[in-house]
């Protein structure tokens, strides 16, 4: 009886670990001159407008709220843009605009006060599958 339950339990292992795995949101890369974060999206159109950037298609500013912590992906740094408020602008307010390392260093005022990160010069470079953690 032990040795039917050992295997059984090896079998749903070997199962459940080979099974691929299906991507449950996109990882986009974004260049400020030199600088990257990741901003991670589970709106299939928006996963497309990303892509357009990427390809050079089209052109616009990657814009979302501001959260704290890396969201488990936008590691080194300990801020994330919140994934449901991705968006692609063509114009923004000067406020939100700066480098990665501008909002790491005054992090409670990005938070607290600006609110969102759309940086000007964000440049997306790559996109990455997601597979929930």
């Amino acid at each position: 009886m032990v040795v039917l339950v050992v295997v059984m339990v090896l079998g749903y292992l070997y199962v459940s670990w080979w099974r691929p795995r299906e991507a449950s949101g996109w990882l986009f890369v974004v260049d400020v001159n030199g600088e990257k974060f990741k901003v991670l999206v589970k709106d299939p159109a928006i996963a497309d407008t990303l892509r357009s950037l990427l390809r050079g298609e089209r052109s616009g500013i990657v814009i979302g709220e501001l959260r704290a912590g890396d969201g488990g992906f936008n590691k080194p740094w300990s801020w994330h843009l919140d994934p449901d408020t991705v968006e692609v602008a063509d114009a923004t307010i000067e406020l939100c605009d700066g480098m990665p390392s501008f909002v790491e260093s005054e992090l409670n005022y990005w938070l607290n006060v600006v609110k969102r990160y759309c940086p000007w010069n964000g440049k997306v470079v790559a996109e990455e599958p997601w597979y929930e953690q």
